[in-house]
C-alpha cells in the first residue's frame, strides 16, 4: 500500500500542477500502461511473447468507437461490450497461437497484428480508413463529461492502479506460481498437474482485456481515432514499456510506460522513424538491461562506486 500512496501524492502533485502538458502527460501514460501490464503478465510471467499487442488495443478502440457511433450505445454500454468482445478473441487468438513455439510463434502474433491494421485501413466504411474516425461521444458519470485531460485524469489513473493491484494479486497467488512453471519449463508444468495451453489461453485474454480497456477509454477521451496508432510500431513500444521495466515486475511497467511517453515526445521530430530507435533501445535494453533499466541503473551504479571506492584505497595506501 505504500507504493499505491506514493503513486497517488504523486499524481496529485500532478494534478494541482497547473499544467496542461503534464496531465495530457499522464493520462497518456495511464492508459498505455493498461496493455503494457496485460503484456507484462503475458511475457514477463508466462514467457510467451507478442509482436502484435497493439491490434488488441485498436479492437477495444475501434470496438467501442464503432458501438457507440452506429449502434448508438451508451459509451459505457459500449466501452463493456467491446472489451468483453476484445477478451473473447484474445482467447481465441491464443487457442490458434500457442500451438507454436519460439519464433513462429512470434510470427504467429506479429501476422495478427497486421492482419487487425490492415483490416482498420481497408474497411472503410465500417472503420473510415486512413481518415478513421470522429464524433465518438465521451464518456460521463452523472452527466459530468470526462472529454477534457482534467476530466479524465482521475477516472484513468483509477483504472490503471485497479489493474496494477489486480495484476499484483493474481501474481501471488497460486496462479502466479503455475504462470512462472509454464515459463520455465512447460513439460515440468504439465508433469505436476498443469494445463500449460489453457493457463496461457486465460493469461491472453487477460492480457486482451487490459489492452481492449486501455484503446476503449482512449477512443472516448480524444474522440477520434484512426489506424495509425495501432500499428506495428506500438507494438514495439508497448515491448520497450515492458523491457525497461523488466519484463516481471508489475509496478515497474509504469516507469517503462514513462519512459516512453516522455521518449515520444523527444522523438516527435523523427516522424515514423522513431520506431528505428525504439527497436535500437530494445536490443540495447534487452542485452544489456535484462532484468529492466532501473536495475541496469543500479547495477552500474553499484560498479561504479566500487572503482570509486578501489580508486581512492589505492591512492591511500
Amino acid at each position: 500500500m505504500r507504493r499505491v500512496a506514493l503513486l497517488v501524492v504523486a499524481l496529485a502533485a500532478v494534478y494541482f500542477s497547473g499544467s496542461g502538458y503534464l496531465l495530457n502527460l499522464f493520462v497518456v501514460t495511464a492508459l498505455f500502461a493498461l496493455p503494457a501490464l496485460g503484456l507484462s503478465l503475458l511475457m514477463g510471467y508466462t514467457g510467451q511473447i507478442s509482436l502484435g499487442h497493439a491490434a488488441f488495443v485498436g479492437l477495444g478502440a475501434y470496438g467501442s468507437a464503432i458501438l457507440c457511433k452506429s449502434l448508438g450505445l451508451n459509451p459505457w454500454l459500449a466501452l463493456l461490450a467491446a472489451v468483453a468482445a476484445t477478451t473473447a478473441i484474445a482467447w481465441v487468438i491464443g487457442w490458434l497461437v500457442f500451438r507454436l513455439r519460439g519464433h513462429h510463434l512470434a510470427m504467429a502474433t506479429l501476422a495478427f497484428g497486421i492482419i487487425v491494421h490492415v483490416a482498420t485501413v481497408e474497411m472503410k466504411g465500417l472503420t473510415g480508413g486512413q481518415d478513421g474516425l470522429s464524433g465518438i461521444a465521451p464518456l460521463s458519470i452523472f452527466g459530468f463529461e470526462l472529454g477534457t485531460d482534467a476530466a479524465i485524469f482521475p477516472f484513468a489513473w483509477l483504472a490503471c492502479v485497479a489493474a496494477i493491484l489486480v495484476a499484483e494479486n493474481l501474481v501471488r497467488s497460486p496462479a502466479g506460481l503455475t504462470m512462472r512453471a509454464v515459463a520455465e519449463n512447460e513439460a515440468v508444468a504439465a508433469s505436476v498437474g498443469i494445463a500449460p495451453d489453457a493457463l496461457k489461453r486465460r493469461i491472453m485474454a487477460i492480457s486482451g482485456c487490459y489492452a481492449g480497456v486501455g484503446g476503449a477509454i482512449y477512443a472516448h477521451y480524444l474522440g477520434y481515432i484512426s489506424p495509425g496508432p495501432f500499428d506495428v510500431g506500438f507494438s514495439v513500444r508497448l515491448l520497450l514499456m515492458v523491457a525497461l521495466g523488466g519484463f516481471a515486475g508489475i509496478w515497474n511497467v509504469l516507469f517503462g510506460v514513462l519512459f516512453v511517453v516522455v521518449t515520444s515526445e523527444v522523438l516527435k521530430p523523427f516522424g515514423r522513424f522513431d520506431v528505428v530507435i525504439y527497436g535500437v533501445l530494445l536490443v540495447i535494453v534487452m542485452i544489456y538491461c535484462p532484468r529492466g533499466l532501473l536495475d541496469g541503473l543500479q547495477t552500474a551504479a553499484r560498479a561504479l562506486a566500487r572503482r570509486l571506492s578501489s580508486a581512492a584505497g589505492g591512492r591511500g595506501s
